[in-house]
């Protein structure tokens, strides 16, 4: 894992334990922007595959 990705992930995390602490919603709405973040980012960098993630619970398609 890429300490970016790992980084992004970290603080996103924190941010939404820091804003369920105090209650703030913009606080909680840049954590929840920054864990995205953090997941396209390892999506870009190939360490997980959102499209399968997704797509896992289409099943039947062939």
């Amino acid at each position: 894992m890429k300490y970016a990705t790992i980084l992004g992930v970290l603080f996103g995390f924190l941010l939404a334990v820091g804003a369920l602490w105090a209650g703030v919603t913009g606080f909680l709405i840049v954590g929840v922007l920054c864990g995205v973040g953090g997941l396209i980012g390892a999506h870009v960098e190939g360490l997980i595959d959102l499209r399968a993630v997704f797509s896992s619970g289409h099943r039947g398609r062939g």
